[in-house]
């Protein structure tokens, strides 16, 4: 038997120069998209580490940036909704970390899935969030 889809679920595109965020349901399709923008300076260096360990004292700006712009992606979640982050850099993986941080102790766990992936255009990113949802496109139409 098929599982139904989540009422709402967000998907994310993310990399370091700005964040597009959607939400979708099966019975009232988008219902939000925002374009988060980073102050991110460019990081030529890719260490792979997340923003919060301790790097050389010139990192210090950059890691400030990184965190500003997570913290308003996490502000701009459903706390009811599931969340797919899909990204093509490490910094879709450490926005999945301080998601996680971020939501420790909350009573109930939302599923939260981090994939890495080619960039995506709009309608990609809302087909993989169909599927995640666990409700995809009839492909006939």
């Amino acid at each position: 038997m098929k599982s139904l889809p989540a009422t709402q679920t967000t998907g994310i595109w993310v990399s370091s120069p700005s964040a597009l965020i959607l939400r979708w349901g099966l019975e009232t399709g988008v219902t939000f998209r925002e374009v988060i923008k980073s102050e991110v300076e460019p990081h030529r260096r890719a260490t792979g580490r997340p923003p919060f360990t301790e790097k050389p004292s010139n990192d210090h700006k950059h890691d400030n940036q990184m965190r500003a712009f997570f913290a308003q992606i996490i502000a701009a979640l459903p706390a009811e909704d599931d969340v797919l982050l899909v990204g093509d850099g490490e910094v879709v993986g450490h926005l999945g970390q301080a998601i996680t941080a971020h939501e420790h102790g909350r009573l109930k766990a939302r599923r939260l899935e981090v994939v890495k992936s080619q960039p995506l255009s709009e309608p990609q990113l809302l087909a993989r969030i169909r599927e995640f949802a666990g409700a995809p496109a009839d492909r006939n139409t």
